[in-house]
Formats: C-alpha cells, sequence, structure tokens
C-alpha cells in the first residue's frame, strides 16, 4: 500500500512538472508599449506585448520598467514573427539572445475582431 501511495506520488509531481509550460510556436509580435498604474503614491511602469498566435491576440504585462530604462521589447522587433509559449496564465516570450521574457496574460481576443 506504501509503494503504491509512493508511486501515485512520484507520478503525480512528475505530471505537474511537465505539464506546466507550453511548447514554443511562432507568433507575430504586434506591438510592445507601456502602462503606468499608481500603486500607494508610487507610479510604477511595465511593459505591454501584444502578440498573435494563430487566430487569437495575447495582451500580457510584463516586467516592471526601471526609469530612463532601455528598450522594454529587448530586441524585439515590432511585426517579426517571434517564439512564444503559453504557461498557464503566462505568456513567454524568448529574446534574440536566448532568454525568456515571463509576462502575465491580460487579455486575449479574437484576431478577426482587433482593428
Amino acid at each position: 500500500m506504501k509503494n503504491l501511495l509512493l508511486l501515485a506520488l512520484i507520478l503525480g509531481i512528475s505530471l505537474h512538472v511537465f505539464a506546466g509550460k507550453g511548447e514554443f510556436q511562432t507568433g507575430k509580435l504586434l506591438n510592445v508599449d507601456s502602462d503606468e498604474r499608481l500603486v500607494e503614491g508610487t507610479t510604477i511602469r511595465r511593459a505591454i506585448y501584444q502578440v498573435q498566435l494563430g487566430d487569437i491576440i495575447y495582451f500580457a504585462r510584463g516586467e516592471r520598467l526601471r526609469r530612463r530604462s532601455g528598450d522594454p521589447g529587448h530586441g524585439l522587433v515590432i511585426g517579426d514573427s517571434v517564439q512564444v509559449a503559453i504557461d498557464e496564465e503566462n505568456l513567454l516570450l524568448k529574446r534574440p539572445d536566448g532568454k525568456e521574457i515571463k509576462a502575465k496574460i491580460i487579455k486575449r481576443t479574437r484576431a478577426q475582431d482587433y482593428q
């Protein structure tokens, strides 16, 4: 009985580890923008990524942007193809240097409805 319980626990953990991250697919970077929010008297800027993957356009809020920070797109070019994966409620983008950008999905819309 203990062995069966242990096997079930190991199987559950391994499924959770391997099922979380989706496969990277080719999408199109439509825009990189930023938004500002006032949180407890402090203005916080975050990158907003718009990526089309198939017939869905994803809007995702990325990392906090520091004052006078450089390129929020980290070298990504608007209009170019980009490697994208969906990880639960996050959008993962591959930068040109191979690193990943993790951004929280805040909106999804059909491409035909987006103007």
